[in-house]
């Protein structure tokens, strides 16, 4: 797998590497608890939280939530502009998956069935297909190769999310129990070479990511990236209708055009 940690769009392709410790960049807020070691450069306990979390998702045949995303956007004279939208995502392992996103200047939604990609263009009333291989995993694959389409926050549903996140951390440390919408959560922190990245997981018997935070520290501004992942249910059931595609009144097929192949890679 080829992936990106959480968020699709052009972040954290992940291979194996190593860096010394390095120091917060601030200080912890008083009475915070206190945390890893700055002598480590990997905490074993922000690991351990990060498997638990990544395998938890991993093996349930089939979950859904809700979301918001805030991505920041840096203008001309150098300020960090927010921008939002709501997400809402069905999966059903191997190979179903329905992907809503939504915000006052687009609306798509996204359908896999196993055998197709459809993307809808909701704002237009516009929609393209393309056939795609049997598994979620390759799918992935496929949709950001041949077509340029990187999914948003398709790493959650992917096979084996613990070793695309975790290929390519620097450091990674652990900073006690914060609440995130009143859920307490643990905070675990990561750094890498071109970004540095958050993840809050539920404390409890079900460690459900509840929010990330993904800082792009070599773009002019370093501008950041939120989720908060809301409404999760992994017991309701899924039915395989919901990732069938039907095309709404009126609407128009366009093409699917696939990318053009690297002409390096070619030769």
């Amino acid at each position: 797998m080829k992936l990106l940690f959480f968020i699709g769009g052009g972040l954290l392709l992940m291979c194996a590497g190593c860096a010394t410790a390095q120091e917060p960049a601030s200080s912890p807020p008083q009475g915070a608890p206190p945390a890893s070691s700055a002598n480590e450069v990997i905490s074993p306990q922000a690991e351990d939280l990060l498997r638990s979390a990544c395998d938890f998702l991993a093996e349930r045949p089939a979950f859904s939530f809700k979301g918001e995303i805030w991505r920041e956007h840096v203008n001309d004279a150098g300020q960090r502009i927010q921008f939002s939208r709501s997400v809402q995502m069905d999966v059903k392992r191997p190979n179903g998956l329905r992907l809503e996103l939504a915000s006052p200047f687009a609306a798509r939604a996204f359908w896999y069935d196993g055998k197709t990609l459809t993307i809808l263009d909701r704002k237009h009333n516009w929609y393209g297909a393309a056939s795609m291989p049997p598994t979620l995993d390759a799918a992935v694959d496929a949709a950001r190769d041949e077509y340029g389409v990187d999914l948003p926050l398709i790493d959650l549903v992917v096979s084996n999310p613990y070793e695309n996140a975790t290929a390519k951390i620097e450091t990674a440390r652990y900073y006690g129990i914060s609440p995130v919408l009143d859920v307490p959560c643990h905070h675990l922190a990561f750094t890498q070479d071109n970004v540095d990245w958050q993840i809050w997981i539920e404390d409890g018997p079900q460690p459900l990511i509840r929010k990330f935070v993904i800082t792009y520290k070599n773009e002019p501004g370093q501008p950041e990236f939120t989720a908060f992942l809301t409404h999760w249910d992994i017991t309701g059931p899924i039915a395989d209708s919901d990732f069938i595609f039907l095309p709404p009144a009126g609407a128009s097929k366009i093409e699917m055009r696939q990318v053009e192949p690297n002409r390096n890679q070619a030769k």
